[in-house]
């Protein structure tokens, strides 16, 4: 009887939130959706935290959320049980709305809070952007295409991403005081320069301090260490035989030194690995040398990715995945990365394509 009893109350305690304003209410329309259908509230990981069924084309959740979290609010077909959409919504303690059109391909519309009517604008802009980009690479992959129109439309699907991280970095500056802001900063933070991260993350309010954001604040005080200027941070692993190898080592005898952090599984490494042995292969003889990190965890695809991609530069792994410690001391939480360094010191990092090899002939002729 006392658990019934505390049940109760709890239900009635959550009730009473609500009602009185101290909770949220999403109040949701679904246009094109049959009655049966249901809705879910999920975490970003999937895992659901509510289900509601649509009925007369609405859905409704209401409830108490302690500190203003990302969620989906996710509709799927009772008939279809493979179509379903995912919304972004910011869950904060206040009257949410969510207009839904299953059968367009349109951005659901949320409203409410400032963070949500700002994630519908957002959503918007990457719809443009992505319709923009889909026409671009029905070139690409047009056989009829001449050489001349698949080279511009690579550089347009380039133009597209720059877009897409101006994009997001805005977006970022303008909601960095809410839910919406802070999260797409852990999860963009890689595509912005190592400063203007470092000056968001002392904007974000108390109450929206996690674990993720004090993990990502401890990266980029390690980045602030190793940054343009600072001394070389050395790191010591495997080399392919077996053999301790230390950066150090390596750059005593280099004039400019490349530490290119990579993985046979990395796709954009691989892709940019011919840039790299090609300006490996123009500068070795003046006193370029390279030393790769890898971040993988197989010591076979490891060895075999060397074979392939002809890296004979030296190569040292602790074959730890993320967890390798080289790429922490250099705060590097994606791939390919690059630090260049001259005489003990960083001259530059995150280097790719024409502007390392811009850099690596600049720095030999100094």
């Amino acid at each position: 009887m006392k658990k019934l009893l505390s049940l109760a109350l709890a239900a009635a305690a959550i009730c009473f939130a609500a009602c009185t304003g101290n909770g949220y209410k999403i109040t949701g329309t679904a246009t094109g959706a049959v009655d049966g259908d249901t809705v879910t509230l999920n975490t970003f990981d999937f895992e659901t935290l509510a289900t509601t069924v649509v009925k007369d084309g609405r859905f409704e959740f209401t409830g108490v959320q302690d500190t203003a979290a990302m969620r989906l609010v996710v509709w799927t077909s009772s008939t279809l049980p493979d179509t379903r959409i995912a919304t972004h919504i910011a869950l904060e303690n206040a009257n949410i709305t969510v207009e839904l059109d299953t059968a367009a391909n349109t951005v659901a519309k949320v409203s409410g809070t400032p963070a949500n009517e700002a994630l519908t604008k957002l959503g918007e802009a990457e719809l443009t952007i992505n319709q923009h980009g889909d026409e671009i690479y029905k070139v690409m992959i047009d056989q009829t295409a001449t050489e001349e129109q698949q080279a511009e439309a690579k550089k347009q699907l380039e133009q597209l991403q720059d877009e897409f991280i101006n994009l997001y970095k805005d977006f970022i500056k303008a909601n960095i005081s809410n839910v919406a802001g802070t999260t797409y900063l852990q999860q963009y933070a890689s595509m912005l320069p190592d400063e203007e991260v470092a000056t968001l993350l002392t904007q974000v309010p108390a109450e929206l301090e996690n674990e993720q954001l004090k993990e990502l604040r401890e990266v980029y005080d390690v980045k602030a260490q190793t940054a343009v200027g600072k001394p070389l941070k050395d790191i010591t692993a495997a080399t392919p035989d077996g053999k301790q190898l230390s950066v150090a080592e390596v750059a005593k005898d280099a004039k400019v030194l490349l530490i290119d952090f990579w993985a046979s599984w990395c796709g954009p490494c691989r892709a940019e690995m011919p840039n790299v042995k090609a300006t490996y292969e123009k500068f070795h003889a003046q006193g370029f040398e390279i030393v790769g990190v890898s971040l993988d965890s197989g010591e076979d695809a490891w060895k075999q990715a060397l074979t392939d991609l002809g890296m004979t530069w030296p190569q040292i792994s602790d074959l730890k995945g993320w967890e390798c410690e080289g790429a922490a001391a250099y705060g590097v939480r994606a791939i390919p990365a690059t630090v260049l360094v001259k005489d003990g010191t960083i001259a530059a990092r995150d280097l790719r394509g024409e502007e390392l090899t811009a850099k690596v002939e600049e720095l030999l002729k100094d």
